[in-house]
């Protein structure tokens, strides 16, 4: 037997002052009987003894107040053994991408061997947890997994020339390391490496000091040197990863790349400063191989298997054990039950007498209910909380830093910055649906700073966007295309709550809205919809109202995309969508086709900021998660009026436009107040 949080068991000294009270307080009523006379008379006055009664109700009493401190302290007892695995070893692999790691002094290349043998790394070490980072001029990271395979599949699908800025920033990729170990909640606990691939030296950070605060971490930085400082002539390779031939400068002469006495002193001082190793390669030999049998020794000497106690929680026996004598307390009397005919007291103070013991027995019979209704297996978990971090970032949401959100709900979750439209999708963003929902919402809202907001047009000129405008654009693309890969995620799972599901469609066809594909816009309003239907008035949730109007909207853009397409085309061209027209009744001829240019452009739709709880949005948050999420739906642009022809067209023109009973009702229940965000608990 022993106690999880043995501290608390200074508490059962709280039982000794109740009994104290007691105690004195029995003193204090023999004294007062005294005082009022003499005690032989004042005693054969009273009809009934309590004392005895009276010291049994405070006995369970005090027990009560013990065994409940006791509860609280975890009693835990052994139940038996288990085997811990080793995996209680972190690696994290730096490995350089520039452009001089496609030298041959390596066959078939630097980089080639280096990732083939870093492969094999992970795989002789099963167990141990890896992440990666792949760095030229700026680092690329991976967070911290088990999945080995998945940190070979990041090595093997880069290379050099994917890198955007050239370099050998080492003191980057070794600071982007620490953050990796550092965001991991399991890494404090584990044996930490970096493992350091390079050629090069640093010439714009201080390698040395990042390592020093590594070392500062329990962190041991392992160097592998490949080249040395005989030089080596650089191939030149093109996009298709072919050689056509070796790198020349402007005179024409052959470009070598090799390693200086000073780089190899400060690949050396980090590998010091740390208490790593450094390891060169030499004939024809990268030296990872050395280093992973290194910490396969490590694994199986110091990190290998172990075996431990299990302990159970027993702490459900002693609490349920105070509530039974707290309502054994309550139904002890502290007199014996008269009978009528010895005393008959007056009927007022009768009724006062039953009404108050009529309350202690509900209140007694409530509390059996409640623990018959609970259960043991319900004791197990009685507490829940608010997860801080989502706290959090659901204020910064509300004071509209979304990237302060963002910040704290990946660091929650550990998927890493969104770069390039890739964001990590560890176990935490299965786990916590809520959480990851609020990431996306994040996403979101980032992602409509870089351009217009949620459902007006952009605008570009006729020579189309500017360069600024399309770079513009590309950050947009990429903050989308990480909120949809972490949405999509609760959208597919079938474990998740339908409301919560519906609202991560709802989201996901905000995000290709926002981006302008409306088909697969319509498609996600469309598994929204199949999970709440869209009702009217007030029936139902309001979330499948928002999702008919917005998918409205996206019909709506698509028709207007294929029209500009239509009028963009030659005129002895056939309209690319003829098929669809007549499928819609058209009769292909000029006054019907026309219409579709009459018709209002909408600006406007809906989006739903919604975070981590799973309620709808007309519900306040109530428990540990937070409350419904908010929705935005963008102005409606002015009407655009087309000419028509005669009086009969325009009123055809004004029915064609008038919006759906779902459209109506979506639009005025958006106009009602903003929701809260949610949070994970």
């Amino acid at each position: 037997m022993k106690f999880a949080h043995s501290y608390w068991l200074f508490g059962t000294g709280l039982a000794l002052v109740v009994a104290a009270f007691l105690i004195a307080g029995g003193l204090i009523l023999l004294k007062s009987i005294r005082r009022f006379g003499d005690e032989a008379v004042v005693t054969g006055l009273i009809t009934g003894r309590a004392g005895g009664r009276r010291a049994l109700k405070g006995v369970l009493l005090v027990l009560a107040v013990a065994l409940g401190f006791a509860a609280l302290a975890g009693p835990q007892y052994g139940r038996g053994t288990r085997l811990i695995p080793a995996t209680n070893l972190d690696v994290v692999i730096v490995l350089d991408y520039s452009k001089s790691m496609y030298a041959r002094d390596v066959v078939p290349t630097r980089t080639v061997r280096a990732k083939a043998e870093v492969a094999r790394l992970i795989a002789e070490l099963p167990g141990a947890r890896f992440g990666a980072v792949a760095f030229a001029g700026q680092p690329m990271s991976f967070p911290v997994t088990i999945d080995g395979g998945a940190i070979a599949q990041f090595f093997r699908q880069l290379t050099p020339n994917d890198m955007p800025i050239g370099g050998t920033a080492i003191a980057r990729a070794l600071e982007a390391a620490r953050e990796l170990l550092k965001r991991d909640p399991l890494s404090a606990k584990h044996r930490k490496v970096i493992l350091l691939v390079t050629d090069g030296e640093d010439l714009e950070g201080d390698p040395v000091a990042v390592a020093q605060g590594a070392a500062h971490d329990d962190v041991a930085i392992h160097v592998v040197q490949i080249g040395g400082r005989t030089p080596e002539p650089l191939p030149e390779v093109n996009e298709a990863g072919e050689i056509t031939g070796n790198r020349v400068d402007d005179q024409g002469r052959p470009v070598t790349t090799s390693l200086s006495a000073d780089g190899e002193a400060q690949l050396a001082k980090i590998a010091e400063v740390s208490k790593g190793r450094v390891v060169r390669s030499q004939q024809g030999d990268t030296g990872i191989s050395e280093i992973a049998a290194g910490l396969k020794q490590l694994m199986t000497e110091e990190l290998s298997e172990k075996v431990e106690t299990v302990f159970a929680d027993v702490y459900m026996y002693p609490l349920g054990l105070a509530l039974v004598l707290l309502v054994i307390e309550t139904f002890v009397n502290e007199t014996k039950k008269r009978a009528r005919a010895a005393i008959v007291p007056p009927p007022p103070r009768r009724r006062r007498i039953r009404a108050r013991a009529g309350a202690k027995r509900a209140a007694a019979a409530a509390a059996l209910s409640f623990l018959v209704a609970l259960g043991c297996d319900r004791l197990t978990d009685p507490f829940m909380r608010h997860a801080p971090p989502v706290d959090q970032a659901i204020v910064a949401l509300d004071a509209g830093d979304a990237s302060a959100a963002v910040d704290l709900l990946s660091q929650y979750l550990t998927t890493g910055k969104c770069e390039g439209g890739n964001i990590g999708t560890p176990d935490n963003v299965h786990q916590k649906h809520n959480a990851s929902f609020d990431l996306g919402l994040g996403l979101f809202r980032i992602a409509e700073q870089f351009g217009r907001r949620f459902g007006e047009e952009e605008s570009f000129g006729d020579a189309g966007p500017t360069p600024e405008e399309e770079a513009r654009l590309a950050q947009r693309r990429d903050q989308i295309d990480c909120a949809l890969r972490i949405v999509r995620l609760a959208a597919a799972d079938p474990a998740v709550p339908i409301d919560l599901r519906a609202r991560a469609n709802y989201l996901a066809g905000n995000l290709e809205f926002l981006r302008r594909e409306y088909a697969s816009a319509v498609k996600a309003y469309d598994l929204a919809l199949q999970l709440i239907p869209g009702l009217p008035g007030d029936a139902g949730d309001g979330i499948g109202r928002d999702a008919a109007y917005n998918r409205a909207l996206a019909l709506l853009r698509e028709q207007e995309q294929k029209d500009k397409k239509k009028d963009a085309a030659p005129p002895d061209a056939p309209p690319p969508d003829a098929g669809a027209d007549s499928e819609r009744g058209d009769s292909g001829n000029g006054d019907k086709n026309d219409k579709n240019d009459k018709n209002d452009k909408q600006d406007s739709g809906k989006n739903q900021d919604q975070p981590d709880s799973g309620k709808n949005d007309d519900q306040d948050k109530s428990g540990p998660d937070g409350g419904p999420p908010e929705r935005d739906k963008p102005p409606p642009e002015p009407e655009r009026q087309s000419p028509s022809v005669n009086q009969d067209e325009r009123i055809l023109d004004m029915l064609e436009r008038a919006p759906t009973l779902q459209q109506h009702d979506a639009r005025n229940r958006a106009l009602q107040g903003r929701g809260t965000t949610m949070e994970d608990k």
